[in-house]
């Protein structure tokens, strides 16, 4: 005999969990905008709270990069560019691509190389050396776990080193693009700057996670 029961239990639990959406959904809401200012206020787009009882919040801001003119896409790869652009019925930027018109785009560079960078850190030449092989300005959180771990330097140090090694690597791989497309003088490369800022919107979404 079918049990109404379960019918009327699974009932129950299907509205408790819309009611527990829509308060959750108002938590993050009410944290995101709590943290609005102080995510404002750092270049790294994230943080993190904990609480007396042990429960972490993630807060991060995640960029995504959308095309205004695809067609001046060719324009700034050159010649790398079916390396960087996957064509079908939309246009498709490679992981590498994304990140370096996102970064260029929000001007997260510095006119350095990344070895000029790395020499910068304020370690002795044997951890230096041992960075060299793992800092590639790629991942932020891994470039900063690095530096905690083997350049012993306290979390807010290795974020901004960790800032730093990434806007270096933007400006390399920038720079490597140049070379490719055999331009080098300054009014070529603020002509190539000039397109992505004016070819690409960077959205920022912000998002939470809780352990």
């Amino acid at each position: 005999m079918f049990d109404e029961k379960k019918i009327d239990r699974l009932r129950e639990i299907k509205e408790q969990q819309e009611k527990l959406k829509e308060e959750a959904d108002r938590l993050e809401g009410e944290i995101i905008l709590a943290t609005k200012e102080e995510l404002e206020n750092t270049k790294f787009k994230t943080l993190t709270h904990s609480t007396e009882n042990g429960s972490r919040i993630t807060v991060t801001v995640a960029e995504s990069v959308k095309m205004v003119y695809p067609t001046m896409l060719k324009k700034i790869f050159g010649a790398a560019y079916e390396d960087m652009v996957t064509e079908k019925k939309k246009y498709t930027l490679s992981d590498a691509a994304k990140r370096l018109l996102t970064n260029m785009w929000t001007g997260k560079y510095i006119e350095q190389t990344l070895a000029e960078a790395i020499a910068q850190l304020p370690v002795d030449d044997d951890i230096g050396k041992k960075l060299e092989k793992k800092l590639k300005g790629v991942k932020f959180a891994t470039d900063k776990k690095n530096l905690i771990n083997i350049g012993c330097m306290s979390e807010q140090d290795a974020g901004e080193y960790a800032y730093l090694i990434t806007e270096a690597a933007t400006w390399e791989q920038f720079e490597n693009l140049m070379r490719v497309n055999s331009k080098s003088t300054k009014e070529e490369i603020d002509e190539i700057i000039g397109l992505i800022n004016s070819s690409v919107i960077v959205d920022e979404t912000t998002k939470i996670s809780v352990e």
